[in-house]
């Protein structure tokens, strides 16, 4: 009774240790037949062109050129600052300028000859309305540069970010190769012998 009873346990504990084992290998089959495919980076022109023309410096981030964002993030602070300032200087002597000025909605405003417009250095100068109009003129026409300015640099943010994205993808394997050959061939006119260069070019397929 007692042999029967060691054997039986004894079958447990090998069905045990055997199950265990079957488990143990099929997890590590498991691990071994699950790999983890990462995908390559792939930049399409079309998500850099209009990742760029929504924010400046996206396109070139989308792109990987890192270096490139200081270029764009400085061009923009410096031009958004020289607007800044030529705006603020504007809107100051155009207060004046329309002190100086004809007022047509009132015909019995009578502008004084000169105003006292205080500069930025602390001087204050008596200025009359050419002056003021010449000085008013010029702030504006420089914040309006800028402006321009500015929409030029958006549009060179969205050209470079497209044409280097194009560059970025265009194929430069060993599946794309150029040979050159040389070449003899008659010449039906002069009847002599014309030497020449053939090229021949090996697209990818």
């Amino acid at each position: 009774m007692h042999i029967r009873l060691m054997c039986f346990l004894c079958l447990i504990l090998c069905a045990r240790t055997s199950l265990g084992a079957s488990l143990d290998s099929l997890k590590q089959v498991q691990k071994d037949s699950v790999k983890v495919v990462k995908m390559p980076y792939k930049i399409i022109p079309r998500q850099a062109t209009l990742k760029s023309l929504m924010i400046p410096g996206w396109g070139q981030l989308y792109n990987r050129q890192y270096w490139k964002l200081p270029l764009v993030a400085g061009a923009f602070i410096t031009l958004g600052m020289i607007a800044n300032y030529n705006q603020v200087r504007y809107t100051k002597y155009r207060e004046y300028y329309y002190v100086v000025s004809v007022h047509p909605d009132d015909p019995n405003y009578t502008p004084p000859a000169t105003v006292a417009v205080p500069y930025e250095d602390g001087v204050t100068r008596d200025l009359d309305v050419n002056q003021l109009k010449r000085i008013n003129d010029g702030f504006r026409r420089n914040r309006d540069y800028t402006y321009i300015g500015m929409a030029l640099a958006w549009a060179l943010n969205i050209v470079d970010a497209n044409v280097s994205a194009h560059l970025k993808t265009f194929d430069v394997s060993d599946d794309l190769s150029m040979r050159v050959k040389p070449i003899m061939e008659i010449d039906p006119l002069s009847q002599g012998m014309v030497s020449g260069l053939s090229l021949s070019f090996n697209f990818k397929k």
